[in-house]
């Protein structure tokens, strides 16, 4: 079915009024016609809702970029629910800095069945920082004791 400029416009005015997933089937539909302004917010009113995978998939069809800021914030307010897991996602989604992911981990350790994850975040996300593996070999080297070897006949 050939591209429709109604369908887009259509498409706009329900993501006005709010029926994301009327705007975003007529979006679909017509993709090479609505312009990355309508995807992005579509993408922006998807996220309101916390409709993550929607919207993610949004902005692969439109080619934006996620909405990284709005993201990081949304995941900031889960963590502060102790919704670990929907900041997690986000987290990982955003491309959160380290300050972020420590909070997680401060999160994590405060809840004793979390150890698993908060190791495996602390391995993924805060592992060594740039420069400190160096540091690091080098204190290991000056700890070393020398071996002696000894001939056995």
């Amino acid at each position: 079915m050939p591209a429709s400029e109604s369908e887009v416009l259509v498409g706009r005015r329900y993501l006005e009024r709010g029926f994301l997933d009327a705007a975003m089937r007529l979006f679909v539909r017509n993709a090479e016609l609505v312009m990355a302004a309508d995807w992005a917010s579509l993408a922006e009113r998807l996220l309101e809702r916390n409709r993550i995978p929607d919207a993610v998939r949004v902005c692969e069809l439109g080619g934006v970029p996620l909405p990284r800021e709005r993201m990081l914030v949304a995941a900031d307010a889960s963590l502060r629910r102790k919704d670990v897991d929907g900041a997690m996602r986000l987290y990982e989604l955003a491309g959160a800095d380290r300050e972020r992911w420590g909070k997680l981990v401060d999160v994590l350790t405060a809840l004793p069945d979390r150890e698993r994850q908060a190791i495996e975040i602390v391995e993924r996300h805060l592992g060594p920082e740039p420069g400190a593996e160096a540091s690091r070999e080098q204190h290991s080297a000056d700890l070393k004791v020398p071996r002696q070897i000894k001939a056995v006949k």
